[in-house]
């Protein structure tokens, strides 16, 4: 076939398309160059490199990601690698456009000859590159100021893709360099002075060189995440080597064409006469189809065996991403069906027929008083949910305490507002009841109140509801004695416990109450635990905000009709206490099959978490172990206890921007990272075990912006 009967043969179809098939005709010729400088860093990456990682990495969803910093000495290796993969691009990809430019003209060039011709022509293609990359620099720089001028996105991308298409004809310089022997200046000008049709020149080049390439990444990306954990690394890995070697055979053959078969005939048969000058010749390269989609799958093989049998130790992680959205105070959008609303935490359990159910505020925006929701996983990853509203007739206010009973329903404490009262400024209400299943949440027929009616201003007292081992409820509710909302002087405080025989509270009887001479919880349901133990006997925990102090009420009788107080931890004056800072003391606590509490809280003066080991039900003893310190936290850590009666604790780590799990036994603690937080956390961490005993841990990662907030909705399962 001449060059004129070439020509005309490729006018007459699209350059990409001719393109694309002719990369998948001649794919095992070309890929040469890309796998002899790709496959020894790649293994040698898969072998030296996933060691020295350590305890930065792990295996999210069968696949390896780093969930911390980089060791110090990595994080220049890891540069130099970057430097080094770049390099040898700039090399390999010349060499491949070579090979393809003398296939297309019947010449034969053989991967080692083409990579030769590369390298001593590689000052020149460094030199056109250096300048080509300041001028997307520019392209970059230009469309952020157009942006930021007109504050219009669409704007800065149109003006980028338009000057990114007016510059694609410099790309030609790669071709002019390889073929022609260029310099890096004139190699510039030959790539303007062939790519003269700039409309159309300019946009084949982009997309071919630029967006079919990245197309191809993207929806690698996008595919990865369907497949099952137990292929997705040997998949992962094959697919990326593939594209890559692909991308880079098809941007070769994309330049090769443009360059040797420009519209204007003299100007073709100049190049076509000057590239056969120039051209080195060699043996014929054998098309080896065997050899090439070994050495393709072979590190994508390496890294899939690594990531499924994990010999290195790394923590497995399954992660889903239930939900995301975007909130503003003015106007907002939601995603994931959870509505325009950012999300909080309350707690996170798992029943019999469910995998997981979230209980959580929802709020539109930062002075929204919110609403209480439940989001229930319909498949054991999560993926399928559906979203319950958790409100009763007249309820007033989200909800303040809930807990799962032994079918798997829960058990919701809601504020509730007396339809008989006359209108008032300020509502009376009580404390009620709602029970929730799959379909949605009632009030239970036969239900009493749990609370005296009281103004609902005063209604904001904090709130804990456990489950009793005859199915049964123990409702613990806090109440303020001082007698102005304004004055903080002289505070106490009475906890009251009310005892039902059944989950709708028919009869509910109190049987003990408590003063406490300062616990200044406020309406934070955070700072009041409660648990019930198998002899029937309830456990209550109470963190002093004002002071720090902490205070364990237990029963002094079998009856439960007296209560017994301690003061594990004493606190400190009130004035010693940042309020700008904003940090709250809260806790969360858990028993022991022997009756003795473990107690997670987060120190109300400088944001430190401690776990506390009590010896005895009372807690008048204690094992006090530090997990995170100063300032570290800013959210309540969750507490569960595992089978083996560990102490399993979930809290997040601010400076490090991890989600961290301590395992702790014997008075030491293990941590582990759980997940990698990308933006920040907003609101608590929840954690349960599901029926295999894991643990599954729920968190938020938000943007926490002022104005405008961006978050998503994570699970997390420690595998």
């Amino acid at each position: 076939m001449t060059i004129s009967d070439t020509v005309g043969h490729v006018w007459r179809t699209s350059v990409l398309l001719q393109s694309a098939r002719w990369t998948g005709r001649h794919l095992a010729r070309l890929a040469g160059p890309a796998l002899i400088a790709s496959l020894p860093p790649a293994i040698v990456v898969y072998l030296a490199a996933m060691p020295l990682v350590g305890d930065a990495g792990g295996l999210v969803n069968g696949q390896f990601a780093l969930l911390s910093a980089l060791p110090g000495p990595l994080v220049g290796w890891t540069v130099a690698m970057g430097v080094v993969s770049m390099l040898a691009h700039a090399v390999v990809l010349p060499a491949t456009v070579l090979m393809a430019a003398g296939l297309m003209l019947d010449r034969s060039v053989s991967p080692s000859v083409a990579l030769r011709t590369a390298l001593r022509r590689a000052p020149a293609m460094l030199a056109a590159g250096a300048i080509m990359l300041l001028g997307w620099v520019a392209i970059v720089a230009a469309g952020l100021g157009v942006a930021w001028v007109t504050a219009q996105v669409w704007l800065a991308i149109l003006v980028m893709v338009g000057l990114a298409a007016l510059a694609a004809p410099f790309l030609l310089a790669v071709p002019a360099v390889i073929l022609e022997g260029c310099s890096g200046w004139r190699a510039l000008g030959c790539g303007w002075r062939l790519g003269d049709r700039l409309a159309y020149d300019g946009v084949t080049l982009l997309v071919g060189v630029l967006g079919v390439p990245a197309l191809a990444w993207q929806g690698l990306d996008r595919l990865m995440p369907l497949l099952p954990d137990s292929i997705a690394a040997a998949v992962t890995g094959v697919g990326y080597g593939l594209v890559g070697v692909l991308a880079t055979v098809f941007q070769a053959v994309v330049l090769a064409r443009m360059f040797l078969f420009p519209p204007d005939e003299s100007e073709r048969e100049r190049v076509s006469e000057e590239v056969l000058r120039l051209l080195p010749d060699g043996p014929p390269v054998p098309a080896r189809p065997v050899r090439v989609v070994a050495a393709l799958a072979l590190p994508g093989l390496l890294y899939g065996g690594v990531a499924l049998t994990n010999p290195l130790g790394f923590v497995e992680i399954a992660e889903t991403n239930v939900g995301e959205g975007r909130t503003q105070d003015s106007k907002s959008s939601g995603g994931g069906g959870l509505g325009p609303y950012s999300v909080d935490l309350r707690a996170l359990y798992s029943g019999a027929d469910r995998p997981l159910t979230m209980v959580m505020d929802n709020r539109v925006s930062r002075n929204d008083s919110g609403r209480t929701s439940m989001l229930t996983c319909e498949d054991a990853e999560c993926r399928d949910t559906t979203l319950t509203w958790a409100g009763g007739q007249n309820q007033i206010g989200p909800v303040v305490a809930s807990a799962r009973l032994a079918d798997g329903r829960l058990v919701l404490a809601v504020w509730t507002e007396d339809p008989d009262d006359p209108p008032r400024r300020i509502p009376t209400v009580r404390l009620s009841l709602l029970i929730c299943d799959r379909e949605g949440c009632i009030s239970p027929e036969g239900g009493k109140p749990l609370s005296e009616p009281i103004g609902y201003a005063l209604g904001h007292d904090a709130v804990a509801v456990a489950v009793r081992p005859n199915g049964g409820l123990v409702i613990a509710q806090t109440r303020e004695n001082h007698g102005s909302l304004l004055d903080r002087t002289d505070n106490s405080e009475t906890i009251s416990f009310t005892f039902c025989d059944d989950p709708i509270c028919s009869r509910p009887e109190r049987k003990m109450s408590v003063n406490l001479d300062s616990a200044s919880g406020g309406d934070d349901e955070r700072a009041l635990a409660l648990v019930v133990g198998a002899d029937d006997r309830p456990v209550a925990a109470r963190a002093d905000s004002e002071t720090g102090a902490m205070s364990v009420v237990t029963c002094a009788d079998a009856a439960c009709t007296t209560p017994r107080v301690t003061k594990p931890e004493e606190g400190r004056g009130a004035a010693d206490r940042d309020y700008t800072t904003g940090k709250r003391g809260s806790l969360s606590m858990a028993m022991r099959t022997d009756g003795r509490p473990v107690i997670v809280r987060r120190e109300v003066f400088d944001g430190s978490i401690s776990l506390l080991d009590c010896r005895d039900r009372t807690c008048a003893q204690i094992d006090k172990l530090a997990l995170a310190g100063p300032d570290r936290a800013r959210a309540l850590p969750a507490l569960v206890l595992d089978a083996a009666g560990r102490a399993l604790v979930a809290y997040q780590d601010r400076d490090a921007r991890q989600i961290v799990l301590a395992t702790c036994s014997g008075g030491k603690c293990e941590t582990a990272v759980a997940a990698r937080i990308r933006h920040g956390l907003g609101g608590d961490v929840a954690m349960t075990l599901d029926g295999r005993g894991r643990p599954v841990i729920a968190w938020v990662d938000d943007t926490l912006g002022i104005y405008e907030r961006e978050w998503a909705l994570k699970v997390t399962t420690v595998l």
